[in-house]
């Protein structure tokens, strides 16, 4: 049995649509996690169609016609996906966003004792942070640093900010342009995909101390250290975690 030059470049065309379909899903899992599980369900169930027209040739070889290669293939093809997301997601969903610290640290550069130089004299506290959202739908999030002292006094830091308000140059502005080609670090708000973890490092200018000797002193010595997540919008508290002091 031979196939025409059109049935080829079909084939190859769904198989390509496909693959490239599933990868813009997989980079896209913020946005496609604000939908409604039946549409992801729907969404999947495109790359799962457009896949198996690309492999029609092969059942075709099995004499199995369209219609046949539609009711017995195709229609069963796309149950797995409603299953999961009808059913299975669901009862698998928990409440809240595990938040755990992996590392703490300083940005440094040899040359100036662990301050990074940007005309001015405020350490970059940089902690290493893993977020996992447990629920069903995308949550953004907002991160803080809460420090209490030996008197009592706090202080609070907001991580720095993906869009800052005003053009005028800040310490949050440079400091945001310095990093963000980096992927390794995350600004607020964070935005956390359902049941998917999220690695970074959240980035603090700590405007109180002059230095990092001073800053990691002040944490050395700090009756409570904490990160907090907050509503973007509302400020409402949802976790609050105590900092590794390496």
């Amino acid at each position: 049995m031979t196939f025409s030059l059109r049935q080829i470049l079909i084939s190859l065309l769904s198989l390509a649509f496909a693959f490239t379909y599933i990868v813009l899903l997989a980079d896209n899992s913020a946005r496609i996690g604000e939908q409604s599980l039946l549409l992801r369900a729907v969404l999947v169930n495109i790359a799962v169609l457009a896949a198996l027209v690309g492999c029609y040739p092969l059942f075709h070889f099995i004499q199995l016609r369209r219609t046949a290669f539609a009711m017995v293939v195709c229609l069963p093809a796309m149950l797995p996906a409603l299953f999961y997301y009808l059913l299975v997601l669901p009862r698998q969903a928990g409440d809240g966003i595990e938040f755990t610290q992996l590392h703490s640290s300083l940005i440094s550069d040899s040359s100036s004792n662990g301050i990074v130089e940007i005309g001015f004299a405020y350490p970059i506290f940089t902690p290493e942070l893993s977020f996992r959202n447990q629920e069903l739908f995308t949550r953004q999030v907002s991160i803080f640093l809460r420090m209490e002292d030996g008197d009592g006094e706090q202080a609070l830091f907001r991580g720095v900010r993906t869009t800052i308000p005003g053009e005028s140059l800040s310490v949050e502005a440079t400091v945001r342009g310095m990093l963000s080609e980096n992927q390794d670090y995350l600004f607020n708000p964070l935005t956390l995909p359902p049941q998917k973890e999220v690695v970074g490092k959240a980035v603090f200018i700590i405007s109180n101390v002059d230095d990092g000797a001073s800053f990691t002193e002040a944490l050395r010595v700090a009756q409570s250290v904490q990160l907090e997540l907050r509503d973007p919008e509302t400020g409402a508290l949802y976790h609050e975690l105590p900092i590794i002091r390496d």
